[in-house]
């Protein structure tokens, strides 16, 4: 959502900021609705890994009755979203948190950014700082799907990463490449080895508004086919109940 205002907004595959809004709500709304019916209980403290500006965690907060904090490696120190949330530095594999602290992680369009060394002890961190029974839900884009979410080229998540760097240069998008081609596959693996349990997975696609103008006739044709080969899996991981001294004796 920070790439609202970005100032290639607008162009080639890249959303109008009227488009990224759209966008930024059906996240919000389709992952706090998965926050609702997964958490134990009303209330508590959620933890928002890679929010960016925090953009995200205002548009939940109302939704989901839990309070909010943000930490990502972009941020240099401790400040406030528009409404209010703490955000500050932090990484995956590094929460700066105590055991236990919180009820509910998000981890929304993130792990494909983790780098490979640091992606078990990101989900074994995120499993520390989670109390017994609390949910780590998030989203991860499809990297086979035919326009790359990253860089808007055709087929990008096809090609080895060396050649996706040089590939990079024709994309008309304002970031760097700096994600791994990753999927359910890798993210459970990891998730299942830290000693969380999968409760949900599903496809999630965004709504014809939040498309680029130009190419909404072609989603609105391929939408039966993007029911099974979608954008993006949403997902739902669960922290059992059992304390960590059973956990290490298994």
């Amino acid at each position: 959502m920070a790439r609202q205002d970005d100032p290639l907004a607008g162009t080639g595959l890249l959303q109008s900021r009227e488009e990224w809004a759209v966008r930024g709500r059906a996240l919000a709304g389709s992952l706090a609705d998965l926050l609702r019916a997964n958490l134990p209980e009303p209330g508590g403290r959620g933890l928002d890994v890679g929010c960016q500006r925090g953009g995200l965690i205002d548009q939940i907060t109302a939704e989901t009755g839990l309070t909010w904090t943000g930490i990502d490696p972009i941020l240099e120190e401790t400040s406030f979203t528009e409404k209010g949330a703490q955000i500050g530095p932090g990484k995956a594999d590094d929460i700066p948190y105590p055991d236990a602290y919180f009820d509910a992680v998000l981890l929304a369009n993130v792990f494909e950014h983790i780098l490979p060394e640091a992606r078990q002890k990101s989900f074994d961190e995120i499993w520390r700082a989670l109390k017994p029974g609390g949910v780590l839900v998030g989203q991860i884009p499809n990297p086979y799907f035919p326009i790359e979410s990253h860089s808007r080229l055709p087929f990008m998540g096809y090609l080895p990463i060396g050649l996706q760097r040089r590939y990079w240069g024709l994309s008309r998008v304002p970031w760097e490449h700096d994600f791994f081609v990753v999927t359910m596959r890798h993210l459970q693996r990891h998730a299942i080895a830290a000693g969380f349990q999968l409760r949900l997975r599903r496809s999630f696609n965004y709504p014809p508004e939040a498309i680029p103008t130009r190419v909404r006739p072609l989603a609105r044709a391929a939408a039966p086919i993007m029911r099974v080969f979608p954008w993006s899996w949403q997902f739902v991981l669960v922290k059992p109940e059992w304390s960590e001294a059973a956990r290490h004796a298994d």
